[in-house]
């Protein structure tokens, strides 16, 4: 059943992905009483794939407390208990695999516990949201990567954006508890075979599956050959319009998760994605709109994707700690909307230098990989590597992925 606005907002939240959650489960615990609204477009989260969760991000700037439901959710969501001071330095290092679904049920269930409104009602501009709340003067957009509120509030250029990588994702599931190929060896003498590199995310197995995200990262031509897909609007493994080495690629790693890690493919479960792998970042954080409407002081700020994108896992994980900042801004009661605005203007810079320089620094990583196993691939001593016969059976096998009819269940 959908849940009503309230009649009154403190702060008001456009977008109900993790971060948005996050964001105002912040807010609340360091303001019991604050009233929350939150708006989502969709019942259910649009993006179906495994994010990897670490332990740091979510301690880091994060309020903690004794509550139950803190406790409940940390558990449900890594398995541990983090919520606890003693713990915060012994399992900060920790991160979890998790899918997009499971962690958005968590956060709503904590967020709901806390007495955090969500409302199911789209909101089509910032105006919007303040013509149903004129009480309020502060709001948060966390309405995703093509942010409809920061391009109304921040123009046509809104954000830069630096692309790094171009990404092929075979997203599937497969029957029962999934390995994964050992990075050092297996994985390794694996992309010795290939012309595209791969990496493989395993998530955790539940009610009988588990999710396997495999990253091919491609040259721009590739890429560019590649028609239009995106995770909603995916390709199937047998599309034909798939470029050959690409294909074979993609079959080559499927095939020895088959035979090496035990793997049994979900038929009808595959499905083909494009992205560029890019580090962006909107022009401002927040905006206050001082003067305008009817003289009311009240401000903008953007969180999650709709302030910052950075890839390698980094997406999510930056946004948390800087939705915990938000949430200890828009609670000190002594700042003004306009001041709030400006101390996290002031702090963006920092956020975004830290982020950046650390994806750049793993790129440099990925690239240096690249070039390491093209070049031991062709030199005629390595030992690492299959042999003959492990090779055949790979390039035998007719992986049922592949197969006429294997196609993605509504």
């Amino acid at each position: 059943m959908e849940a009503a606005r309230v009649q009154r907002a403190d702060i008001v939240f456009v977008g109900a992905g993790p971060v948005g959650l996050w964001t105002a489960i912040q807010a609340k615990k360091r303001n019991p009483q604050a009233q929350i609204q939150v708006y989502e477009r969709y019942t259910e989260y649009q993006r179906s794939h495994v994010l990897r969760l670490e332990h740091f991000s979510m301690l880091l700037y994060g309020k903690k407390s004794k509550n139950p439901l803190e406790k409940r959710f940390y558990e449900e969501v890594t398995g541990k208990k983090l919520g606890t001071l003693s713990a915060a330095f012994s399992q900060a290092v920790g991160s979890v695999f998790i899918r997009t679904h499971d962690l958005e049920k968590a956060l709503k269930s904590y967020a709901g516990a806390l007495g955090i409104n969500i409302a199911y009602e789209k909101i089509e501009s910032p105006q919007d949201a303040m013509d149903l709340h004129p009480e309020c003067r502060h709001f948060v957009a966390a309405d995703g990567a093509h942010s409809n509120m920061r391009k109304m509030l921040l123009g046509e250029n809104d954000k830069q954006e630096f692309p790094l990588q171009y990404v092929v994702e075979v997203k599937y599931q497969a029957n029962g508890k999934a390995g994964q190929l050992d990075f050092s060896s297996e994985n390794y003498k694996t992309n010795k075979l290939m012309q595209n590199m791969a990496f493989e995310y395993v998530g955790r197995e539940k009610e009988g599956t588990t999710p396997v995200t495999l990253r091919f990262f491609t040259d721009k031509q590739t890429y560019d050959n590649l028609p239009q897909a995106s995770f909603k609007q995916p390709l199937t493994l047998n599309d034909g319009r798939l470029p050959q080495r690409l294909s074979q690629d993609i079959q080559t790693y499927m095939s020895v998760r088959a035979l090496k890690a035990g793997e049994e493919y979900r038929e009808g479960s595959a499905k083909v994605s494009k992205l560029t792998l890019s580090l962006y970042a909107a022009r401002k954080f927040a905006v206050n709109l001082l003067g305008k409407n009817k003289g009311q002081d009240r401000s903008w700020f953007f969180v999650g994707d709709a302030a910052m994108g950075v890839p390698y896992f980094r997406a999510l994980n930056s946004g948390i700690i800087i939705g915990s900042q938000l949430g200890t801004i828009l609670t000190r009661k002594w700042l003004s909307p306009k001041a709030k605005a400006m101390v996290f203007n002031a702090i963006r810079p920092l956020n975004i230098a830290w982020e950046f320089t650390a994806a750049r620094g793993k790129n440099l990583g990925i690239k240096a990989y690249d070039k390491f196993r093209r070049a031991s691939a062709e030199v005629p001593w390595e030992m690492v590597k299959w042999d003959d016969k492990e090779v055949q059976d790979f390039r035998a096998l007719n992986h049922r992925a592949f197969r006429p009819g294997d196609e993605p269940q509504p």
